[in-house]
C-alpha cells in the first residue's frame, strides 16, 4: 500500500490530529496578511508568518491584486473577488485530497469551479438596499477516483463539514475593525 496517497503523509496527519485532540496548547492556528496599496486599484499582500500551536513560523509570499481595466485597474493580477474564490477552491482542494488520503482513496484528478454574481449598485453605493457582496455562490467539484460512489459521497460530506473557507463563506464572521489615521 502507498504510504503517501495523493502525496499526503497519512501517518504524520494522524499524529498531528492526535496531538491537537490531546493537547489544548496545540489547537490554535493564526494567520496574518498585510496588504499595501501600490497605485490605482493594485495592492500587494504579504504573508510573512503564521502561528501553529503558539509557535510562530516564518515564510514569505506576495499576492498581488488588481482590477480589470473596465473597473479602473491595469488588469495586472486577479481581482479581490477572484482571489476570494481561489481561496475557497484551494481550501476545498486540500480538504478533498487530504481526507481522500485518510480514507485510502487515490485522487486521479480534481477540479473545482466557483461562480458568483454581484450587483454593482451595492459596491458603487448607488442603492443602499443592494448587498455589495454575493447573495449566492455556486461551486462544482469534478473529482476522478477509483472509489465507489458511496465513498466519494462520504468524502464530499466530510469536506463540506470541515472546510474552513466553506464555513467562512457560509456564515457571517464577526469582524473587528480598527482605523489608525496617520497625520500628515
Amino acid at each position: 500500500m502507498n504510504d503517501k496517497p495523493n502525496g499526503i503523509d497519512v501517518v504524520a496527519l494522524s499524529q498531528f490530529a492526535k496531538g491537537v485532540a490531546e493537547d489544548i496548547s496545540k489547537r490554535s492556528a493564526r494567520f496574518n496578511v498585510k496588504t499595501k496599496w501600490e497605485h490605482q486599484t493594485r495592492s500587494v499582500a504579504t504573508v510573512s508568518h503564521y502561528s501553529l500551536g503558539g509557535v510562530e513560523h516564518q515564510r514569505h509570499f506576495e499576492i498581488a491584486a488588481d482590477e480589470p481595466t473596465e473597473l479602473l485597474g491595469q488588469n495586472s493580477a486577479p481581482n479581490p473577488q477572484e482571489l476570494l474564490m481561489a481561496a475557497l477552491n484551494a481550501c476545498l482542494s486540500v480538504g478533498y485530497v487530504v481526507n481522500a488520503a485518510a480514507m485510502g482513496i487515490t485522487v486521479h484528478s480534481l477540479e473545482i469551479e466557483t461562480d458568483g454574481e454581484l450587483d454593482l449598485r451595492g459596491f458603487l453605493g448607488l442603492d443602499e438596499t443592494v448587498n455589495p457582496g454575493y447573495d449566492e455562490v455556486s461551486y462544482a467539484v469534478r473529482l476522478h477516483t477509483d472509489a465507489s460512489r458511496e465513498e466519494v459521497e462520504k468524502l464530499h460530506e466530510i469536506v463540506t463539514k470541515t472546510s474552513v473557507n466553506l464555513a467562512n463563506f457560509s456564515k457571517a464572521i464577526r469582524m473587528v475593525p480598527t482605523l489608525e489615521i496617520r497625520e500628515a
